[in-house]
């Protein structure tokens, strides 16, 4: 049975590099891509504020390929939004971060390097954020923020900030289509539908490890009908923080759950035990 399924190498493993040098040393350093979403993803649908992650305290010096060299040393808080982003509206100053010491303006913002054709819902801010003893408590869009379809996201707020030392959780999980635009040959042949989850940041096995045979078996998909499954791969490992689930069955999927202790964020802390998150279909 296949576990994991790589039709090429990741181009870009920012998250990788947060937790091991091997990104580094494998030479696989390609030119940042624009953002080109799906075509069928033009959503006008209002955007929600699903996650602000306060997953890393010194990001490390690749970051300056994201950002420039400001982000170095600064926190990584990925923010996830309910639809994709219009990338030329992402700038540091269309948020704000509340922090003990006072707001915050990230000195960098960027979809980078989740953008791909069904991705760009993940805005990795880096700034002061804080500490695990004086926490982030808030966070703010106060700029012209829009989503590819136009819709505004200004005024979007959460105080639901994942503390550093928590592992990550899926907030979204959708069903696509292996056919769809950009997604040929992401799962292997005889696959009959796949589920993006959408991780609060990026994930890895143990140690910046690829996802391999456990994490596959950590994901339980929940059927139309009341079966349980595991998927018969998992595709799209970057590893940024989304991961694509693959299944040979035709019932709708329903739901994702995953065991706790599988997927390990850029600091090496693995996620809780996640949902049943429910799935929604693509449009």
């Amino acid at each position: 049975m296949t576990s994991i399924f790589r039709p090429k190498p990741p181009v870009f493993p920012l998250w990788l590099w947060m937790v091991t040098s091997a990104g580094c040393a494998s030479g696989r350093l390609a030119a940042l891509q624009p953002f080109t979403p799906a075509p069928t993803r033009a959503s006008s649908e209002p955007p929600a504020l699903l996650s602000a992650f306060h997953g890393l305290d010194a990001l490390p010096l690749p970051a300056q390929r994201l950002c420039d060299r400001q982000a170095v040393g600064q926190d990584g808080m990925p923010v996830v939004f309910s639809v994709p982003l219009d990338e030329s509206t992402v700038r540091g100053d269309a948020f704000k971060v509340m922090t003990p010491a006072g707001p915050v303006t990230p000195v960098c913002a960027t979809l980078r390097p989740a953008v791909g054709p069904w991705e760009g819902h993940t805005v990795l801010l880096a700034g002061p954020f804080g500490s695990p003893d004086q926490p982030p408590s808030a966070v703010e869009v106060v700029g012209a923020l829009r989503t590819i379809g136009g819709a505004s996201a200004t005024g979007l707020r959460t105080t639901a900030i994942t503390p550093l030392g928590a592992g990550p959780l899926v907030v979204m999980a959708e069903a696509l289509s292996p056919a769809a635009a950009g997604l040929q040959g992401a799962c292997p042949a005889g696959t009959l539908q796949l589920v993006q989850l959408v991780w609060q940041g990026g994930v890895t096995g143990p140690n910046g490890a690829a996802l391999g045979p456990a994490q596959r078996a950590a994901v339980t998909l929940h059927l139309a009908g009341g079966a349980a499954i595991q998927p018969t791969a998992l595709g799209d490992d970057d590893p940024d923080n989304y991961v694509l689930a693959c299944t040979d069955r035709d019932e709708a999927v329903e739901a994702v759950s995953v065991a706790a202790g599988h997927f390990h964020d850029p600091g090496d802390d693995a996620n809780p035990a996640v949902g049943p998150v429910a799935v929604r279909r693509s449009r």
